[in-house]
């Protein structure tokens, strides 16, 4: 049985928010050749362009890009039977309660946290991304904060507060320092109802995510695909560990 392969990007294929490791692009170009794979990732379209390089990209068979909320699929162009062309299959609009911007903008105040950058919020195509230290944040300020947040486990507490107050919307953590918030079900579970319900009967489908315990943004699609016969899920804590797992089954097959 043919195994479709799902990649998260953000602590799976790539250092969070940063481009992918020149080695590893090399050896992940070679390991796609003649296999089926998808992208599974929180950020944007753009982003996961900048992060893996086009020629990564153009070698997989589609992108599902901010939680799901957006698929880009190649397509055959007919010229030679060769996929060449990227073509919009479906987006999902963010709904965002009344409110909700001016209560994102008081968690940032409230926070104990005192060393932040700007720009705290960025609405995606179907999803909010948000942090407490700033998209506009270093990568020094970055690692500071996750250092910070694995000690307090701030992330956690805001999500526990935010999910009572909105119940029309989910937030899980996403990143090395970030929530995503979406309305609800619109996870990156909902990839495998609308592209991989009936592909999922006659493939395995196999799926690799760093933020798959639970309150994680992976950890919907890993269960969906754990409670399949056809499917698994993997985890993994840096792209380091995800080029060790690409050569031990079922990766090899």
């Amino acid at each position: 049985m043919k195994t479709i392969y799902l990649f998260d990007v953000d602590g799976t294929l790539t250092p969070a928010k940063t481009r992918i490791d020149s080695n590893f692009s090399n050896d992940l170009s070679t390991w796609i050749e003649g296999k089926e794979v998808y992208i599974v990732s929180g950020g944007s379209y753009e982003r996961i362009i900048d992060q893996l390089g086009v020629s990564i990209v153009d070698k997989m068979a589609g992108v599902f890009a901010c939680m799901g909320n957006i698929f880009y699929q190649k397509y055959d162009s007919g010229q030679h039977g060769q996929y060449s062309e990227w073509k919009l299959i479906y987006e999902n609009k963010f709904k965002a309660p009344r409110g909700f911007y001016k209560q994102l903008d008081s968690v940032v105040r409230e926070s104990s946290y005192d060393s932040k950058a700007i720009h705290h919020y960025e609405e995606r195509v179907g999803m909010v991304n948000f942090s407490i230290v700033g998209r506009a944040a270093t990568q020094p300020q970055r690692k500071a904060y996750a250092d910070y947040d694995a000690m307090e486990k701030e992330r956690e507490q805001i999500v526990k507060v935010l999910s009572k107050r909105y119940k029309s919307l989910d937030f899980v953590i996403g990143g090395a320092v970030s929530i995503d918030i979406f309305n609800n079900g619109n996870d990156k579970s909902q990839i495998i109802d609308k592209h991989f319900k009936d592909t999922i009967k006659t493939h395995k489908i196999a799926f690799v995510g760093d933020r798959i315990p639970a309150g994680g943004n992976d950890y919907a699609l890993a269960e969906k695909l754990r409670k399949h016969p056809n499917g698994g899920a993997y985890e993994v804590g840096s792209w380091q560990d995800t080029a060790k797992l690409l050569k031990t089954p079922p990766f090899t097959s």
